[in-house]
């Protein structure tokens, strides 16, 4: 090597520090580390009250005994109670659009509190978009109750026309695929955590039966067979105390 060059690679590098030796000792980069869930009792208490919210707002359908409406309960769909002119529907619409509400809200605020994880977070996001499909509905009521009026269930058997109508039942369809979704997700991801097996246990049996009872109900319904309106109330009620387990077991995780 040359005199003139050595001299200049002195002046750059005083320590004669070579390569392997400056790797060796430069300070490892941090790894990043992976964001806890919330543990602080106050958000587990906002959570666990808009859980609540959401699990009761959605089964309003049983104040329809305290209402003057005529519709069957056994034989005529939820929905139906909220279309324009049946007695309270008001009420019910509004119910159902803060249950939807409320229910999106829960899968922010309970992705917040889960075991991290991809499935949790795509449960919670099926869970949302279970809320907001729940939520559009109350917006698009049905425009006629089919149990109640001859003309509409006519309709109801050739297909329905009306775009509410139709915009109606595909929201709902899905709402409950999102729900389905949900329910396998969460099962997935809590059966084995700590804390949580209740919830798990309680997603995958939740799953199982609302699989069932969402074909049933399905075939019922194409027909308005005697009986729809029972199953669906009992799907719902499901559905309800699914929400209420899950906001209990996220109060009661460790670290609360």
């Amino acid at each position: 090597m040359l005199p003139g060059f050595r001299s200049a690679l002195r002046v750059g590098n005083p320590d004669s520090v070579t390569t392997g030796e400056a790797a060796a000792t430069a300070p490892a980069t941090a790894s990043p580390v992976p964001r806890e869930p919330d543990r602080s009792r106050a958000g587990g208490i906002v959570v666990l009250l808009v859980g609540l919210l959401a699990a009761a707002s959605n089964c309003t359908f049983v104040f329809r005994a305290a209402s003057p409406s005529r519709l069957d309960p056994f034989n005529s769909m939820i929905s139906e109670l909220e279309v324009p002119g049946q007695p309270l529907s008001e009420f019910f619409r509004s119910s159902s659009l803060l249950s939807g509400v409320a229910a999106a809200l829960f899968a922010v605020g309970l992705y917040r509190r889960l075991p991290r994880g991809r499935l949790g977070l795509a449960a919670c996001g099926a869970l949302a978009v279970f809320g907001v499909a729940g939520a559009v509905d109350a917006l698009i009521p049905m425009d006629c109750a089919p149990s109640a009026s001859a003309v509409c269930f006519r309709d109801e058997l050739d297909g329905p026309t009306s775009w509410p109508y139709q915009a109606h039942s595909w929201f709902d369809v899905a709402g409950t695929v999102a729900l389905l979704a949900a329910l396998w997700l969460l099962g997935r991801h809590l059966r084995h955590r700590t804390g949580w097996q209740v919830a798990g246990v309680a997603s995958g049996v939740g799953f199982v039966w609302l699989c069932v009872g969402s074909v049933v109900l399905t075939v019922m319904a194409i027909w308005y067979l005697p009986g729809v309106g029972l199953v669906q109330r009992l799907v719902v009620l499901a559905t309800s105390a699914w929400l209420a387990v899950l906001a209990f077991a996220q109060r009661r995780v460790p670290g609360d």
